[in-house]
């Protein structure tokens, strides 16, 4: 598969929009995304980052994209697939570091939506798995406690609704499956910076409202474009959409021995 772009953004119902939709397919680049079913559930960045990297074997990558928490798992991918010498260029879309808050939210936001309440009722020991130092040091137990915690909530929601102890266990399990695979990739995103190896060239193109500043990225060099939207519509913008297929120029005729730069307009 020549003239490859990666591309990390994760799944799943949202008000942003997608990175697919800035149809870089249209434009003739064969696009992967690795972060897809199964996912990995593994909250060590390295781990995480060596299951995406398989899924793009064979492949002839040129840049790797990535949109909000997504990018400093896109940013040591670079670094893996390209080598530290020579990482692959990073386009970020409002891209930003995964921070134990994020996790937390989300978690209390998954909570309310199995049980129709407010995640007022976590038990100490989760709380503090769930902290920072918890996260940072022991997130496999984060991330069992968590989901024992999830099963149970979702089997006391399904044997209300009249399924017996085994069959709403099962269907919790199911449920929150899909929960945990989102809070495993927000841990390792999170997790990723410390420490972070040194990206090479890196694009961010941001939109005006992205409350995010740029300071958290180490890279070789850093270009910064500003689209005049909110963060909700950056990928659905014409104006990213063109600017992106700027930046990336278009992939080599088969015929040609060589690629473009990718990024280079950016960078040089």
């Amino acid at each position: 598969m020549a003239d490859t772009l990666v591309v990390l953004d994760f799944p799943g119902r949202r008000a942003e929009a997608r990175l697919s939709d800035l149809r870089l397919q249209d434009r003739g680049w064969h696009v992967l995304y690795p972060i897809s079913e199964p996912f990995s559930r593994a909250v060590d960045p390295a781990e995480y980052v060596a299951h995406l990297a398989e899924r793009c074997a064979g492949a002839e990558i040129r840049a790797v994209l990535a949109y909000c928490m997504a990018a400093p798992l896109a940013r040591d991918l670079a670094v893996r697939l390209g080598g530290v010498d020579a990482p692959l260029p990073v386009l970020f879309f409002d891209g930003e570091p995964g921070t134990g808050t994020e996790v937390r939210d989300t978690v209390r936001v998954i909570v309310r939506q199995l049980t129709g309440v407010p995640a007022e009722d976590l038990d100490d020991e989760l709380t503090a798995a769930l902290a920072d130092a918890g996260l940072r040091e022991s997130p496999e137990r984060a991330m069992e406690l968590l989901a024992d915690r999830m099963v149970r909530l979702g089997a006391e929601v399904f044997r209300e609704d009249g399924l017996d102890q085994d069959e709403a266990v099962a269907a919790a399990t199911r449920v929150s499956g899909f929960y945990l695979d989102w809070i495993a990739f927000l841990v390792a995103s999170f997790r990723a910076g410390y420490p972070a190896p040194r990206a090479g060239s890196v694009t961010q193109v941001r939109s005006a409202d992205q409350p995010v500043g740029d300071d958290w990225i180490d890279a070789r060099s850093l270009a910064v474009h500003v689209v005049d939207c909110v963060r909700a519509d950056l990928l659905a913008d014409p104006r990213t959409r063109e600017l992106a297929a700027d930046l990336l120029g278009r992939p080599a005729p088969a015929t040609s021995s060589g690629g473009p730069h990718i990024l280079s307009s950016a960078v040089e």
